[in-house]
C-alpha cells in the first residue's frame, strides 16, 4: 500500500501522514522526504525538513516487553529528540561520539531507546501505559452503512493526543477530557495535522512577549518555528458511488482559545473558506488544556467537495499576531448520518438593556439547524450533536452575541442570550477584535440595490465608526442567499455593497472604503431553511490591515 510519512518537529516534533487509508486497518509507514506545510498564505509549503528512515524500519514501536519500561508519550518524545539531535549534529559527528555506525536518525533513536530500556530493566523500573480501547489507535478508519451513517470515516487515531482516556470515556458524549500535560509528540503514523501542537501562522514568534498576559499560551511557549506551523488535514475516502445528501464533520479539538487570546481563526475546505466553521471556532475558550468534540454541518454549497472523496481542511489564523496554540486529535466525517448521540436545548433572546424579549431573532447552533425566536423571544432545537455547542443570535439593530455550552444527554434549558443594542462604540470594538461584522439592519428592495429607509439607523452607526477611526481601511461586502442564479446573485451583491459605499461617501472620506460582492459563495447558515437564508443575506464590514 502506498503511504506517506510527514515528519514534523515541534520542539522535538515530527510526524508522518498517511494519504491513502486502508479500510479498518493501520497503514505501513514508507519513508519519504516531505515538507512542513505553512498555510499563512493558503498556498506554498514552509521550510523543508529532510529525514532519511531506512526501508523496512516502519515498526518503530517497542516490543510488548519493552513497553513495560518506557511510556507511550515518553517514547514519542525520545524519538523526536533523537531525530532533532541527529539532524543538527549530522551523521559523521554522531558516529564519532558513539563510535558505531549510525546511518540515519532512526538508527540513533534505536540506540537511545535500547540504552534507556536496559537501564530501567536493571533498576526494575516499570511504567503504566495510557488507556486506548481496541481499534481507537488506528490512524484511519472507514466503514459503510453503519448504525451512525451511510459512510463513517475517521481521520486520526482516537488517543487523546497520545495521553489516553479515563476508563469508559466516550469522546462523543459531550464530556471534556481531563487536563493533560504539554508539549506532546505525535507518532509516525499519526496523519498530517493531528496529535501535534500548532501555532497560528500570523503570530510573530517573539519570546519577549511570553510574559505579557493574553498574548501567548503554553503551547506557543513550549514550541518553535517552523515546526509548529499549522498543517493541513488531508482526508481521503472512497464513497463507492454513495450520493451525498448531508454530511457532518465532528472535530475533537484541543486548547482553542480565541476568546482569551483574541486570535482570529479561519478554516478552508479544499481552498474554499468555510466561514460558518470559522465563526464557531472563534468563540471557543477551551483552556486547560483540554479536548472536546465540536460538530458542524457541512453546508449544502460544500457538499460537492465531499463528493470528490478528498477534503483538505486547513485551520489557521494568518491575520492575527496572537500566540494561540492548538491541537486536533481526530476528525470524523459522517455522510448521510442516521443516528448519532444528540440532545436538545431551549432558551430565549432578550434585550441586554431592557430585558425585553426579542422576537424574530435569528438563532443558529453548531451542528444543528437555524431557527427564529417566537413569542417572548423563545427558541428550541432538538437533535443537536452532543459536545461543545456554539449558539449564535442575531437581530436587526442589535450587536450579535453567542453562548458556548457543553451539551450532553441532559437537555440544556433556560438559556439566555443577551443582545446589546447597536452603538458605534460596541460595533467598533467588535470590528477591531474580530476583524469583521455581519450587519442585519441594512435592507434593500427585493432583487434591487436600493436601500430602504429603515436602513438609516445602522448606516449611521457605520458612518460614526468611519469618522471615529479615519485611519481604518474597510471593505463593505455584499452577501446573498443561494436562491436564483449564481452570477445574478454575485452581480446583485456587488451592486448592494456599492450602494452602501455610495451612501457613506456622502458624509465620510471614501479613500479607505472598498465595495465587494460575494453573492452566495460565503454562506454562514443553511440555505435550505428560511432562517438560514435570512442569515446569509447580509452586509459585512471587514477591517483590512
Amino acid at each position: 500500500m502506498k503511504a506517506r510519512i510527514v515528519y514534523f518537529i515541534c520542539s522535538f516534533l515530527m510526524a508522518c501522514a498517511n494519504e491513502t487509508p486502508k479500510e479498518n486497518a493501520t497503514e505501513e509507514n514508507v519513508p519519504v522526504e516531505t515538507k512542513a506545510a505553512s498555510v499563512a498564505d493558503n498556498s506554498e509549503p514552509g521550510s523543508a525538513i529532510k529525514i532519511t528512515v531506512p526501508t523496512g524500519q516502519s515498526n518503530w514501536q517497542s516490543s510488548e516487553e519493552d513497553r513495560r519500561y518506557i511510556g507511550h508519550m515518553e517514547l514519542n518524545k525520545l524519538y523526536f529528540r533523537s531525530v532533532k539531535e541527529y539532524q543538527e549534529k549530522g551523521k559523521e559527528r554522531m558516529e564519532n561520539i558513539y563510535r558505531q555506525p549510525l546511518p540515519d536518525a532512526f538508527a540513533y533513536f534505536l540506540v537511545q531507546k535500547d540504552r534507556l530500556i536496559e537501564q530501567r530493566k536493571k533498576s526494575k523500573f516499570k511504567v503504566s501505559q495510557p488507556t486506548i480501547p481496541d481499534g481507537w489507535d488506528q490512524p484511519n478508519f472507514i466503514a459503510y452503512n453503519t448504525e451512525l451513517a451511510e459512510l463513517e470515516y475517521r481521520y486520526g487515531d482516537m488517543d487523546n493526543l497520545g495521553y489516553g482516556w479515563p476508563v469508559g470515556f466516550d469522546p462523543f458524549s459531550g464530556e471534556s477530557t481531563p487536563k493533560h500535560d504539554y508539549p506532546f509528540y505525535p507518532e509516525p503514523d499519526d496523519p498530517a495535522g493531528t496529535d501535534r501542537i500548532m501555532v497560528i501562522s500570523g503570530y510573530e514568534y517573539d519570546k519577549t512577549t511570553f510574559s505579557k498576559p493574553n498574548k501567548v499560551d503554553g503551547y506557543t511557549k513550549s514550541t518553535e518555528r517552523p515546526y509548529n506551523l499549522p498543517e493541513p488535514l488531508k482526508l481521503s475516502f472512497d464513497l463507492k458511488g454513495l450520493k451525498v445528501k448531508h454530511a457532518l464533520l465532528q472535530l475533537f479539538l484541543d486548547d482553542f482559545q480565541p476568546a482569551t487570546y483574541h486570535s482570529k481563526f479561519q478554516v478552508w475546505i479544499n481552498d474554499r473558506e468555510a466561514v460558518w466553521i470559522s465563526s464557531y471556532l472563534n468563540e471557543l475558550k477551551q483552556g486547560g488544556p483540554i479536548g472536546k468534540l465540536l460538530s458542524v454541518q457541512v453546508l449544502p454549497e460544500f457538499l460537492n467537495e465531499v463528493e470528490t472523496g478528498q477534503l483538505t481542511i486547513r485551520i489557521d489564523g494568518p491575520a492575527t499576531n496572537s500566540g494561540d496554540g492548538f491541537g486536533v486529535d481526530f476528525i470524523r466525517l459522517l455522510v448521510n448520518p442516521k443516528s448519532i448521540p444528540v440532545s436538545a436545548l431551549a432558551g430565549k433572546v432578550i434585550n441586554a438593556k431592557t430585558k425585553a424579549p426579542i422576537e424574530q431573532a435569528m438563532v443558529k447552533v453548531s451542528g444543528g439547524r437555524e431557527v427564529q425566536t417566537g413569542t417572548e423571544g423563545l427558541f428550541q432545537l432538538s437533535d443537536v450533536p452532543m459536545g461543545m455547542v456554539v449558539i449564535q443570535a442575531a437581530a436587526a439593530g442589535y450587536k450579535n452575541n453567542k453562548l458556548v455550552e457543553t451539551l450532553d444527554a441532559r437537555p440544556l434549558e433556560n438559556l439566555v442570550i443577551k443582545l446589546e443594542p447597536e452603538t458605534q462604540d460596541n460595533l467598533a470594538a467588535e470590528l477591531e477584535e474580530k476583524g469583521k461584522l455581519d450587519l442585519y439592519g441594512i435592507y434593500f428592495d427585493t432583487d434591487k440595490a436600493i436601500l430602504k429607509p429603515e436602513s438609516e439607523k445602522t448606516l449611521q452607526q457605520v458612518l460614526a465608526i468611519i469618522r471615529q477611526h479615519p485611519d481604518w481601511k474597510l471593505e463593505i461586502g455584499g452577501h446573498t442567499d443561494a436562491e436564483g442564479n449564481a452570477s445574478y446573485n454575485l452581480e446583485l451583491s456587488e451592486k448592494r455593497a456599492k450602494a452602501v459605499v455610495d451612501w457613506l461617501k456622502k458624509s465620510a472620506a471614501a479613500s479607505k472604503l472598498a465595495a465587494k460582492g460575494y453573492g452566495a459563495t460565503q454562506p454562514v447558515a443553511d440555505n435550505s431553511t428560511v432562517t438560514g437564508r435570512a442569515l446569509n443575506r447580509r452586509v459585512e464590514i471587514k477591517l483590512i490591515k
